[in-house]
């Protein structure tokens, strides 16, 4: 061993006489001994008691606040509509002064739940099939998306939409979350938009974006009452007859190929 006292800074240069003493100097510890020599110990072979109960409380405030976004999510699925910090730390199986320890209140309870959602639901809002496909392919991978996405996550959509008319982080979630629909909108009819000048593709996305968003499955859904299987029919043809007859569109040739789910 060398002695390597000099390496530190001086304030942490130790007295040989007083042995064992050391210094946290990085990522190492230096361990002094009183032939004024030094063992080098990193960190992370030190003694860690207490590294256990800091990790198993840090594990234990996860699971806690997971279950309270999870019980958000269940509680607006089944109805309850806005659901209260009673209703969520009964459905989470917590106190509710573990709700107020994991969240700043309600409004950034709803806010990290979106942000939740956000990652849950991603992959639903890219594209679902690539441009060079038959544009039959592409409607059906764009209603087949859509359904999935709001059949699962519509009423969290909903009350967000609600929340972001008084709240400014959720709405700026909601309209990320905009972006990101129409985004996907724009890949999966790039084709057409191509054939189109800037202005009429742009019309054409904001109508299919506008005819497949959360709103329009709401309305079909709970005003005319129509089943997830008659929103598919219904939108599948909608789009189909609005991209044969758009101007400036040829009529997309069937090459035999089928999507997956549009029976």
């Amino acid at each position: 061993m060398r002695d390597l006292r000099a390496a530190l800074p001086s304030g942490d240069r130790s007295d040989p006489l007083c042995g064992g003493v050391g210094a946290l100097v990085g990522a190492k510890y230096w361990k002094f001994n009183s032939q004024l020599s030094c063992d080098v110990v990193y960190v992370r072979d030190m003694p860690t008691d207490d590294v256990a109960p800091i990790d198993g409380r840090r594990a234990r405030r996860e699971r806690s606040r997971e279950a309270i976004i999870d019980a958000v999510f269940g509680l607006i699925g089944d109805g309850k509509v806005p659901p209260t910090v009673d209703d969520v730390a009964e459905r989470a199986g917590v106190s509710v002064s573990s709700v107020f320890r994991n969240f700043d209140g309600l409004d950034d309870l709803q806010r990290q739940a979106f942000d939740v959602f956000g990652q849950r639901f991603a992959r639903l809002l890219e594209p679902a099939a690539t441009d060079n496909t038959d544009r039959g392919i592409r409607i059906a991978a764009h209603v087949r998306v859509r359904l999935e996405l709001f059949e699962a996550a519509g009423p969290m959509m909903q009350v967000a939409r609600q929340r972001a008319l008084d709240y400014q982080p959720i709405a700026d979630g909601v309209g990320r979350n905009r972006s990101a629909l129409a985004d996907q909108t724009r890949a999966h009819f790039a084709s057409e938009a191509r054939q189109l000048t800037p202005a009429d593709a742009s019309n054409l996305v904001a109508v299919i974006d506008s005819l497949t968003s959360p709103e329009a499955y709401e309305v079909m859904g709970a005003a005319n009452s129509r089943s997830q299987r008659q929103i598919k029919r219904a939108w599948t043809t909608a789009l189909t007859a609005l991209l044969t007859s758009w101007p400036g569109l040829p009529a997309d040739a069937p090459s035999g190929h089928s999507a997956p789910g549009t029976d």
